[in-house]
């Protein structure tokens, strides 16, 4: 069975950039807004993930991000990292 996590995100503003920070796993992206410190931060977190299932690792799957009190399924975050990088390229 596959363990399910809930993350934390956390907004912070520094200056003119905004940091979104993850608590539980103390992983911190940055960005111009709070959309694409978010992008990023899911995007190391999945990335993170699916590597270490290639590697044959027990790890846990993304349940839900909640971000600022605003809860959404990660598959929503995952899916939302995915249109903004296809955008880019």
């Amino acid at each position: 069975m596959v363990k399910k996590v809930k993350i934390h995100v956390k907004i912070i503003k520094s200056g003119k950039d905004i940091i979104a920070n993850c608590p539980e796993l103390d992983v911190n992206c940055y960005g111009n807004s709070k959309d694409e410190a978010v992008r990023r931060l899911v995007h190391v977190l999945q990335f993170y993930i699916d590597a270490a299932l290639e590697l044959g690792l027990d790890v846990e799957q993304l349940e839900t991000v909640m971000i600022d009190g605003e809860t959404m399924p990660a598959t929503s975050a995952v899916e939302m990292v995915r249109h903004n990088s296809e955008a880019i390229h």
